[in-house]
């Protein structure tokens, strides 16, 4: 078996190469820990001072020099590396594949997040590792499986994965499978806001390559054609593969065992905690499950372990892998279980975050750190999963309207001079939390003063550079941005094009979430729609719309009908046609058109708009 570099090693030849600028400004970087109680982190912290890297972003680095040596961007050109017997991993990549040699072909473990990484990582193959066919592609979850037929480029392959693999990528959006599927423009929108995907290349807001992602580029996915349970086994080519289902950050992860090479492949064990709660909305994580996959890991004793999903380096030694499976199981398991014990003791789930601090002994391996998601973000989830948003105390069953209370706020304070003046006392005295409160009560009360709107973007971008998540700092700047007047970020997205075309009944099923009651009151009538032959409609009822899937067996009868192609179906529901428009390409009638017209057409709407989109209006008080 060929000899793989230790980390130290690794990071070494990285400050010889092109990245030498980062490391050594990561590596000079000193400030002191993050691993307090959030809140002082973020409001008394004076001494802390964000480092700049080359392309001019402006970052908390605390823990990323820990995580650097560890993952697989390190500024060198893509390429694949042998790290094993015939097996080799791709690095420049954060998801780069594994790949195996056989006689017969080549194995891939996972195919990337489009269309174009399937095609770069066959480019790389070829040039790195060999020649041969691929024979078999596993998906070792869903969202590195959409670069399957670029990768293949006409080889006969199998594709395995876990029974739920084809549900579950037809069902999702950019990342995830939905618990209600109506909601993918928020899901997808605040997905694009989670990986960085629409910030700047370069400046001080600059997105940080190693935890970015373009969402929304073309999917090459090809559904599997074998599928293995939980211990299932299966021989390719003459090597046995053995596999293991986790629930991770998909519930269709599958571990790969392949005992002649003590080796595993999984999406478990990242090079950071993990994220056992996203900003970004997804379904529940169980952390015992997650845990669960790292203790079977860990169990089989594997001599390597090369985790594909989290971006890591070849993990190597029984030893080592063992300690750091039960570094990233325990201080998971300490916030899981701590969160727990204090909502016994009647902590509120708002409050969580403020009591719990991972302690200095489960932060002595290098992978128990924060450079994806944040633990602070993580506790109130648990309470919120056993009692839903309601925290049991009577204050918070009732709330005055978010603006009425921020000018009551205000007023209290002396009005809005008194108030801007307070803000920038706490800013010159890193209070940054508390400057956030304050510029947030003065953007509710006037949310088009650039002045207060301003403000509040600094408080974000201050926040986000003392984050040392990168989750936490897309989100922060994000809101910076879009207050500074950027439209690129939104937390309503939709769908694309071969989305809606794939299943139009689908799309009209979702349109019903669109009809505006004011307009919809006291009206009836049915609005069929034929696209491209596929028939569905919407049963308009005072102010709520029932979808109908079959409209031709329906109790009663469409009272008029909307034909169209998918492509005209397609730009009217992402709102690049209007109903207008839409209606007269169609050649429907005027009954269609009223019946249309209750519906909104899709705008994409900033995250932090002028004036609200809707709601009460506050301004008589």
């Amino acid at each position: 078996m060929n000899t793989i570099p230790s980390p130290l090693s690794r990071l070494k030849q990285r400050l010889a190469g092109g990245f030498a600028a980062t490391c050594m400004t990561l590596l000079a970087f000193s400030a002191t820990p993050s691993h307090a109680q959030a809140w002082r982190w973020y409001n008394e912290n004076p001494d802390f001072k964000p480092a700049t890297l080359p392309n001019g972003t402006v970052i908390n680095f605390n823990e990323w020099k820990k995580a650097l040596p560890f993952v697989r961007i390190d500024g060198k050109p893509a390429r694949a590396e042998s790290v094993g017997d015939k097996t080799w991993m791709i690095y420049g990549y954060f998801y780069g594949p594994v790949i195996i040699e056989r006689p017969s072909g080549l194995l891939v473990f996972s195919t990337g997040e489009n269309a174009e990484d399937g095609k770069k990582f066959r480019e790389i193959i070829r040039r790195d590792v060999s020649t041969k066919p691929i024979i078999a592609v596993f998906y070792d979850h869903a969202h590195y499986a959409k670069g399957a037929e670029t990768l293949l480029d006409g080889d006969k392959a199998v594709i395995i994965a876990h029974p739920d693999s084809n549900k579950t990528v037809q069902e999702s959006g950019f990342l995830g499978k939905p618990n209600i599927p109506e909601m993918l423009p928020a899901l997808d929108g605040r997905a694009r806001i989670h990986f960085g995907t629409d910030m700047p290349s370069k400046g001080p807001d600059a997105k940080m390559g190693a935890a970015s992602l373009d969402l929304g580029k073309k999917s090459a996915w090809l559904p599997a054609t074998k599928t293995l349970v939980d211990g299932e086994k299966i021989t390719v080519d003459g090597l046995d593969i053995q596999a293991f289902h986790a629930v991770t950050d998909t519930e269709d992860s599958l571990t790969f065992w392949i005992p002649s090479q003590k080796l595993v492949i999984d999406n478990v064990m990242w090079p950071c905690l993990p994220n056992l709660y996203t900003l970004r909305g997804d379904r529940y994580r169980e952390p015992e499950q997650w845990t669960s996959g790292i203790k079977k890991i860990r169990d089989l004793e594997p001599e390597i372990v090369l985790d594909v999903g989290g971006g890591a380096t070849a993990l190597v030694g029984k030893d080592k892998i063992k300690d750091t499976a039960n570094a990233l199981i325990d201080a998971s398991s300490f916030v899981y279980d701590q969160a727990i014990r204090l909502t016994n003791q009647g902590v509120r789930m708002q409050e969580l975050r403020h009591h719990i601090v991972l302690p200095a002994s489960l932060l002595k391996n290098p992978y128990v750190n924060e450079v994806y998601g944040q633990y602070d973000t993580f506790p109130q989830a648990y309470a919120d999963r056993a009692f839903g948003w309601f925290s049991g105390h009577a204050e918070d069953l009732h709330s005055l309207p978010r603006t009425l209370e921020s000018q009551k706020w205000v007023k209290l304070a002396g009005g809005e001079a008194k108030t801007f003046k307070a803000y920038k006392a706490a800013v010159a005295k890193g209070e940054y939390l508390w400057a956030k409160d304050l510029a947030v009560a003065l953007t509710d009360v006037a949310p088009a003063n650039k002045t207060y709107r301003q403000a509040l973007a600094d408080s974000f971008r201050t926040l986000g550079r003392y984050s040392p998540g990168s989750i936490t700092r897309n989100f922060y700047l994000a809101s910076a941005r879009s207050l500074e007047g950027e439209t690129t970020h939104t937390l309503g997205s939709v769908q694309d094009a071969a989305w809606v075309m794939e299943d139009t009944s689908r799309a009209v099923n979702h349109l019903r979430t669109r009809l505006d009651p004011k307009k919809a009151t006291g009206k009836e009538g049915e609005l069929a729609f034929d696209i491209g032959g596929k028939r569905a409609a919407l049963h308009v009822r005072n102010s709520v719309a029932e979808f109908v899937a079959d409209p031709d067996t329906h109790y009663r009868k469409p009272d008029a009908t909307i034909k169209a192609t998918p492509e005209q179906f397609a730009r009217y529901f992402r709102g690049e046609m209007s109903t207008a428009d839409f209606v007269k390409a169609s050649g429907a009638d005027a009954q269609a058109a009223s019946l249309l017209g209750l519906f909104d057409e899709f705008r994409q709407v900033p995250m932090y708009p002028v004036a609200a989109a809707s709601g009460p209006d506050h301004a008589a008080h």
